[in-house]
């Protein structure tokens, strides 16, 4: 009995390395070089991130406020121009006594954009506000 061959025109579009263009050769390492950098991603995070995690937080324990933390919570929760103009100074330049303020008035800010949002941190930061 004869083998069946399929005909021409349905066989596999699938080319040779040699025959892919530049580009599939392209998106193909691509592909092969995102799963393995999202399996070791997934490797750090399950086997090495919580060991890091721990040593970086025992390494805390004597940290105090200082301009570089303040600077970094403030650029974290994304301030705007508001914020200097607020307070009167760019974050860097506030001082020590200033820092609840500056993150009070970030968290404000940050939840200024909707009514029902701003009045929620109002009443969790317990601030009463009569025009709010």
């Amino acid at each position: 009995m004869p083998t069946r061959r399929k005909p021409p025109s349905t066989k596999s579009s699938r080319r040779r390395p040699s025959e892919r263009s530049r580009h599939e050769q392209r998106q193909a390492k691509h592909s092969r070089g995102a799963a393995s950098r999202g399996k070791a991603a997934k490797r750090w995070r399950r086997d090495t991130r919580p060991r890091v995690v721990r040593a970086v937080v025992s390494a805390t324990k004597a940290i105090g406020w200082s301009p570089m933390l303040i600077e970094a919570v403030l650029e974290e929760m994304y301030v705007d121009d508001h914020f200097e103009e607020l307070l009167g100074r760019v974050p860097g330049d506030l001082r020590p006594g200033q820092y609840a303020q500056a993150i009070a008035v970030a968290l404000i800010l940050r939840h200024s954009w909707h009514p029902d949002d701003l009045a929620c941190m109002l009443k969790r930061l317990k601030l009463r506000v009569p025009d709010a």
